[in-house]
C-alpha cells in the first residue's frame, strides 16, 4: 500500500497513522524514539472522520477527529483506546517491548511532513476559543522555582526571598519544602520542591523537580552549552542529561506522577498515593527539562528553552518527529537563545520582546517574572505583558498552568 499519495475519500475524511515509541530507558537521542506506520493485523490502520480543515493549505492548527477504525464505528473511549492499544502492539513487533510502553501518535498521509492531532468528537468540543487558556499563577510557580535553581551554585542568588507573591505561592508555613537536591553533580544543579494546595487561588499541592540554566559567567555551564551542541547535532547524550534524568527518577520514586501529571500514552506504575509533578528550568535549564519529559512524559513547563534538536538526525531530515504534547515553552521574541534552533517540536508561548532586541534582556528569566508574569497574574489582559503569539495544539496536556484544551497557533492580537 502506497501511503504518499492521499487516500480517495467517500463520504467521510480517511487517514493514516504514525505511532511512536519512546524507550523505556535512558538511551541516546538517536535511539530515543521510533516510529513506524500503525498497523492493524496485516494491513494499515486507516481512520474515518473529518479534518478540521481539510483544504490543501491547511498546515497550522488542523487535527483529525476520528469517528471509524478500519470502518467500525468507535465511542471516544473506544477510540482512544483502540488507537493505544494499536499503537502498542505494532510498535512491540517492530522494534522490541521497549518502545511499546510510552507512545504517542498522530494523523498524517505522507511519510514526510506534518502530521497532525487524533480527536475524538468529545475532546473536539472541548476546545476553547478563549485567549484566557494560561493560569499565571501556576506558571509563576514555575518560573520562581526555575529562577531558585540558580542560586544552587556557589555564590549564586535569588532575589525573590522578600517577595510577597513568591511566599504566597511557593512556601509553606513560611518555609520552602525542598525534598532533594542535586549539586554539580556532572555539571548538573537541579532541586525539588513541594509547593502547597492554596483554596484561594485554586491551586494545588505541586512536586515541582527544576534545573538550573547557564550562567553566562561561568566557564563550567559554557562548556556545558558547548557540548550540547555537538550532541544534538549528532543526537548523542552526554553525562549531566543522564544525570538529569535519574535526579528525576529518583524524585518520582519517592512522589510517584498521578496520570493527570503525564501525556497520554505514558504508562504510569501504580502506586498507593501519586502527586502532580512538574518539571521546569531557564535556558539550558529547560532544555534539561525537556530532556526528561520526552523520557517521561512528565508535564513540563520551561523558560526561553532552546529546541531539543539543532537538527534532525540525517535519516529523518526532512519528516516529522513527535510533537511534545507535555511540553510548554515560555520564551521572549528576540531572544537569541529560544531561537537558534531550527526545530521547536513543542508548544510555545512568545511574549513581546523588550525594548533594544538585547540578548540578555530578552532572555531573562527576571525580566520574564517582573515584567511579564507578575503583570499577568494581577490581569491576564495586560496589553503591555501579554503573550503576542500562542502555538498549543488541541492535543496539548492540559493542567500545569494550561487551563483548557485550545487551538492557537499564531497571534493573539488580530483585530486589536
Amino acid at each position: 500500500m502506497m501511503l504518499d499519495s492521499t487516500p480517495q475519500t467517500t463520504k467521510q475524511d480517511t487517514t493514516f497513522v504514525q505511532s511512536y515509541g519512546i524507550h523505556t530507558g535512558f538511551v541516546p537521542r538517536s535511539q530515543l524514539i521510533k516510529k513506524n506506520w500503525m498497523l492493524a493485523g496485516d494491513d494499515y490502520a486507516k481512520l474515518q472522520g473529518h479534518w478540521h480543515d481539510n483544504a490543501l493549505t491547511a498546515i497550522y492548527g488542523n487535527y483529525f477527529v476520528v469517528e471509524k477504525i478500519n470502518g467500525v464505528e468507535v465511542s471516544d473511549a473506544q477510540a482512544l483506546a483502540t488507537l493505544e492499544e494499536l499503537s502498542r502492539v505494532t510498535l512491540a513487533q517492530q522494534f522490541g517491548p521497549q518502545y511499546s510502553n510510552n507512545i504517542s501518535f498522530f494523523a498524517s498521509d505522507r511519510s514526510v511532513g506534518w502530521e497532525y492531532p487524533i480527536l475524538t468528537p468529545a475532546q473536539a468540543k472541548e476546545i476553547s476559543t478563549s485567549l484566557d487558556v494560561i493560569a499565571y499563577n501556576k506558571v509563576l510557580r514555575y518560573a520562581f522555582a526555575s529562577a531558585y535553581a540558580y542560586s544552587l551554585e556557589p555564590g549564586g542568588t535569588f532575589a525573590y526571598n522578600d517577595d510577597p507573591l513568591y511566599q504566597k505561592l511557593m512556601l509553606t508555613n513560611g518555609k520552602l519544602e525542598i525534598i532533594d537536591t542535586l549539586l554539580n553533580v556532572d555539571g548538573v544543579y537541579a532541586f525539588a520542591v513541594k509547593v502547597p494546595a492554596i483554596a484561594s487561588e485554586g491551586l494545588e499541592e505541586e512536586v515541582i523537580i527544576a534545573y538550573k540554566g547557564t550562567n553566562p559567567f561561568n566557564t563550567g555551564d559554557l562548556y556545558e552549552d558547548f557540548k550540547l551542541f555537538f550532541a544534538n547535532l549528532a543526537e548523542t547524550d552526554i553525562a549531566w542529561q543522564r544525570t538529569a534524568f535519574e535526579f528525576c527518577q529518583r524524585i518520582l520514586e519517592q512522589y510517584p506522577a498521578n496520570q493527570a501529571s503525564v501525556a497520554p500514552g505514558y504508562q504510569v506504575p501504580e502506586a498507593s498515593t501519586s502527586h502532580n509533578v512538574v518539571l521546569t528550568g531557564h535556558s539550558l535549564g529547560g532544555y534539561t527539562a525537556v530532556d526528561s519529559g520526552v523520557r517521561t512524559g512528565i508535564q513540563t513547563r520551561v523558560f526561553a528553552s532552546p529546541g531539543t534538536k539543532i537538527i534532525d538526525a540525517y535519516a529523518r531530515y526532512f519528516a516529522n518527529t513527535m510533537r511534545l504534547r507535555n511540553v510548554i515553552n515560555f520564551r521572549t521574541d528576540y531572544d537569541p537563545i529560544s531561537s537558534s534552533a531550527l526545530r521547536h517540536d513543542e508548544n510555545e508561548v512568545e511574549f513581546p520582546a523588550f525594548p533594544g532586541n538585547n540578548l540578555f534582556v530578552n532572555h531573562s528569566l527576571e525580566n520574564m517574572i517582573k515584567e511579564r508574569l507578575i503583570p499577568l497574574y494581577h490581569n491576564w489582559q495586560d496589553p503591555t505583558a501579554r503573550p503576542s503569539q500562542l502555538f498549543i495544539t488541541p492535543d496539548a496536556s492540559t493542567g500545569a498552568g494550561l487551563k483548557s484544551r485550545t487551538n492557537v497557533w499564531g497571534s493573539t492580537t488580530k483585530g486589536d
